[in-house]
């Protein structure tokens, strides 16, 4: 999974603009700030905001030669500019595939704070490398499980 964009409300960015600019002393483009220090492109809008945009290319690893799939967000530009759904693993070969796309809520609040525990390992492999993206948003790198986040599909 890769993070490619942040899609702000007004309010929401001028708050990370103002927080922002609170703790440098230069000034400059604000837009540009939040990006260099995000890495992401972000954009203001005023539907279907505060989110993070999240892509996938499945299957991975390549179901020919079982290698995890790698410099994915060239991968996924590429898939999304090509019109063939083909998937290029290291070794070369090509597979069919497809892209799913989360949109992940920022500031979610989580109605329990003190209920939710933090999962340290997988549930499904047994692995420590947990990555969250909110307070109940979780996928393991080492395998496919995540949290229950819902995917919309790329047609």
């Amino acid at each position: 999974m890769v993070p490619t964009a942040v899609v702000l409300s007004p309010e929401n960015y001028a708050e990370v603009l103002a927080e922002l600019l609170e703790t440098s002393e230069a000034e400059s483009d604000g837009a540009l700030r939040i990006e260099h220090q995000l890495a992401l492109p972000v954009s203001v809008q005023s539907e279907d905001t505060d989110i993070i945009v999240v892509k996938e290319l499945v299957p991975n690893p390549c179901p020919i030669c079982h290698h995890p799939l790698k410099f994915l967000r060239e991968l996924i530009e590429r898939f999304e500019n090509e019109e063939t759904n083909l998937i290029r693993c290291p070794l070369g070969h090509r597979y069919s595939g497809m892209m799913k796309i989360y949109h992940l809520n920022i500031f979610q609040q989580s109605e329990n704070p003190e209920t939710t525990q933090k999962v340290t390992e997988c549930p499904t492999c047994g692995g420590k490398n947990i990555q969250y993206l909110g307070p109940a948003e979780m996928f393991c790198l080492d395998c496919d499980w995540d949290s229950g986040m819902v995917a919309q599909y790329k047609v």
